[in-house]
């Protein structure tokens, strides 16, 4: 397991990831936001599920943390969208849910998700997460 950014050289000492957070609550925007900045690492947000397939495409973040209920899309639609285009179905997403039976864990990771936290979470398992799925990406 990696504990610091240094782990996470992708081009040169002074690249840092680009982490896209989305959320239809803004308390837990900005959390996160907080948390990833805290990080070293540089992040977006967007609380429009829309506006969230844009940003992949315009931004191509490193990973992306997607809220799974949301208005107009959900997070596995949006999952299901990026996952099937090839320019960025490498990137990896974190499902952030309040869904914390088995059965919904299991439907993520079918779904596409690469790991999923259930809300509320700890700092440090957050952390924990963005960084195992950054070590299989920037590498």
């Amino acid at each position: 397991m990696y504990s610091t950014l240094k782990d996470f050289e992708k081009q040169s000492e002074s690249y840092k990831p680009l982490v896209l957070i989305v959320d239809n609550d803004r308390d837990n925007l900005l959390f996160a936001s907080c948390v990833i900045e805290s990080m070293g690492m540089n992040y977006a947000v967007t609380d429009d599920s829309e506006e969230c397939l844009g940003l992949v495409y315009e931004l191509l973040p490193d990973i992306i943390l997607l809220d799974i209920v949301m208005p107009k899309m959900n997070g596995l639609e949006i999952t299901r969208i990026i996952k099937q285009d090839r320019k960025i179905s490498h990137i990896p997403i974190i499902a952030v849910t309040g869904l914390a039976k088995k059965e919904d864990k299991n439907k993520l990771l079918e779904g596409g998700f690469n790991d999923y936290i259930c809300q509320p979470y700890l700092i440090e398992e957050l952390e924990s997460k963005v960084y195992s799925c950054l070590k299989y990406s920037l590498v």
